[in-house]
């Protein structure tokens, strides 16, 4: 029952009328009437006081019980999770910020206002008492997010993380770090407080570094708590404190504080890993709100997909990332939690109703260098007193701090934070495909592929011959001929516009040789649309031709490619399925293209694939050369 059905119980059954009211009542009704009621205002009387004494002698205990209870879960909590917090200091091991171990081989995250000044080694203490060499790996400036591996160990703690988006406000939450260096042993300390807010958006004021989605806490953050992780009461990691409210003189916590969502800490973490330079997106439109509500685009740059999928300035977008839009700052918050090159779908409405696509973000930034910190999270001199930390590492000549054996896990490359680790990831990916090609892959001979479509709408029938010098095409008796070393928009084909191009970078793929592109590196992990799973990424470029080349554990061989290849114009974008040895060739089975504004994905199947040494004619098809 209710607590205001009981109240209304009490109301109802046990307060009966008073002496006033037992004086009102009718002349004529008879004496035990009023007699009965007497003795019931007694006997209830003495139930409700019954009720006070029982009460009164079993809640405080309860109540005590409870408390106690809930402290032991807590204390449990923390002896739990301590051991994942990490204190981050320069290679000399002075100055100081937090971070949080995110897997048992070492990695961990902290604040990118942190490690910037370490340069590419730092020190990092656990609550052990220990000190372990750490390297840097991977950067988001824009998000104040880096990545860094302690080294020495394979069996770390780790923390677990949450779900940021279930993070309701009035929760309560722990914030652990080593604020002021006050433990010398690298114990953490323990801060405690609610969620104040959620989906906050701090603007990037004459700086970079911008907080999209992230959680407002009352739970005190001062320097040296940046970078360091913030848990719900179960021991969930849910953020990475990183911004605060401070006093002006002193530089202590007024109880406003905020974290970098997990979520978009995860959405980050592969490419980090990738030692990228990470950059956020945009979507080349712009919102307002308008002044009855609704959110619409204002801004919608002609080159851009969204206005090729039909976005025009006045429609209403309804939704983003399959998030609801109630305001110009929800989208803008949304925006600023993927890295660039993630696709997203995307939801407008109007004149001709509620139309959807995805779009790709392009980069904010496109840093080729760590960008230096803005004056205001740049490290004070240690005389200053009111230096504010520890919390902002100041480089002092640290590469003399660093062992001789581990100075090889850092390569200085420009587009990179640390290029050791993007080598790492590319040959995981390249060596997988070498293996699995093995002889298969030779560059030379031609191929000749027969394939069909047999899906609603116009039926396709073709022979594609993928050669070194050119690529040919016979459609539905239509022939169509592309250069392999100055390839032409206007000669694909429209059904299927850019397979000529992307089968060439195929066939440069699966040579397995580095040297058919200008450039491969490993450019993380993201979520495959339409494929609707995480994907690595491996991206080659090939003159002006950038293919984005999607793996997942199922395989060595790609399950997709998106390709660009001319500004202005949509990618190329094919899905790959059941791959097979045929003939000396190892081909997909089914290819998938994606076009069109609708997005339309048509499959083709292969029916046969023969290896040949042919010459291509104008025709598109292709001659056995004779040898002599």
């Amino acid at each position: 029952m209710s607590d205001h059905g009981t109240t209304k119980l009490f109301s109802n059954s046990l307060c009966l009328p008073s002496r006033s009211e037992e004086e009102r009542l009718p002349a004529f009704a008879p004496s035990g009437a009023v007699n009965l009621s007497a003795a019931m205002h007694q006997i209830a009387g003495s139930i409700l006081l019954l009720v006070c004494v029982v009460i009164a002698s079993s809640n405080p205990a309860s109540a005590q019980q409870t408390v106690l209870e809930r402290e032991a879960a807590r204390v449990e909590t923390l002896r739990r999770i301590t051991p994942s917090i990490v204190c981050v200091m320069d290679p000399k091991g002075q100055g100081g910020g937090s971070g949080v171990l995110i897997s048992a081989d070492g990695y961990a995250i902290s604040n990118y206002h942190v490690t910037s000044g370490s340069g590419s080694f730092m020190k990092c203490g656990l609550s052990d008492g220990k000190l372990y060499d750490a390297v840097i790996v991977g950067i988001d400036p824009t998000g104040d997010i880096a990545l860094i591996q302690l080294q020495g160990r394979k069996d770390f703690s780790f923390a677990t993380p949450g779900d940021s988006d279930q993070v309701q406000v009035g929760q309560e939450v722990m914030a652990l770090g080593n604020p002021f260096l006050l433990a010398s042993d690298f114990t953490p300390t323990v801060t405690y407080g609610i969620v104040s807010g959620v989906r906050r958006y701090q603007y990037p004021a004459n700086t970079f570094l911008e907080y999209t989605d992230c959680i407002q806490i009352d739970a005190s953050i001062n320097p040296g708590n940046s970078g360091g992780p913030l848990f719900d009461i179960e021991g969930r990691w849910i953020g990475i404190n990183g911004r605060a409210s401070f006093e002006k003189r002193g530089r202590v916590n007024s109880g406003a504080a905020y974290a970098i969502s997990v979520n978009q800490i995860k959405k980050f973490i592969g490419d980090l890993k990738c030692g990228l330079i990470v950059d956020h997106g945009i979507a080349e439109f712009t919102v307002e709100t308008s002044d009855t509500g609704e959110v619409r685009a204002s801004q919608v740059s002609a080159l851009s997909e969204a206005y090729r999928r039909g976005l025009r300035p006045g429609d209403e977008v309804v939704s983003f990332a399959g998030r609801l839009l109630t305001s110009a700052n929800d989208f803008q918050n949304v925006l600023g939690i993927f890295p660039d090159g993630t696709r997203l779908p995307l939801t407008w409405r109007n004149r001709d109703g509620l139309q959807e696509a995805t779009i790709r973000l392009r980069p904010l930034h496109a840093f080729q260098k760590a960008p230096p910190l803005p004056e205001e999270r740049r490290p004070r001199p240690q005389q200053d007193p009111e230096h504010q930390d520890g919390e902002e590492i100041k480089a002092d000549g640290g590469a003399d701090e660093v062992p001789e054996s581990l100075k090889s896990l850092f390569v200085a490359k420009d587009g990179f934070c640390n290029f050791y680790f993007n080598e790492l990831h590319r040959l995981r990916l390249v060596d997988a495909l070498k293996e699995r090609v093995a002889t298969n892959g030779d560059p030379k001979p031609a191929w000749v592929i027969t394939f069909s479509s047999a899906e609603p709408g116009l039926k396709l029938t073709g022979e594609l011959t993928i050669a070194p010098s050119a690529v040919g095409m016979n459609l539905n008796n239509r022939p169509f001929l592309q250069s392999t070393t100055d390839p032409q928009v206007d000669e694909e084909s429209p059904q299927l516009p850019g397979l000529l191009i992307a089968m060439n970078q195929l066939r440069r793929l699966l040579s397995c040789d580095a040297a058919q592109f200008t450039e491969q590196q490993a450019a993380g992990r993201t979520f495959h649309l339409p494929l609707k799973r995480d994907v690595d990424v491996l991206l080659t470029r090939e003159g002006v031709r950038a293919c984005r080349w999607y793996f997942d554990e199922s395989s060595a061989l790609p399950v997709g490619v998106d390709l660009e290849y001319a500004q202005g114009i949509d990618e190329a974008r094919l899905l790959f399925a059941d791959w097979a040895d045929q003939n000396g060739a190892v081909f997909p089975s089914r290819i998938g293209v994606i076009s069109g504004i609708k997005e339309e994905l048509r499959w083709l199947d292969i029916a046969n694939v023969t290896v040949h040494q042919p010459s291509v004619t104008a025709s598109g098809t292709a001659t056995e050369e004779k040898k002599p």
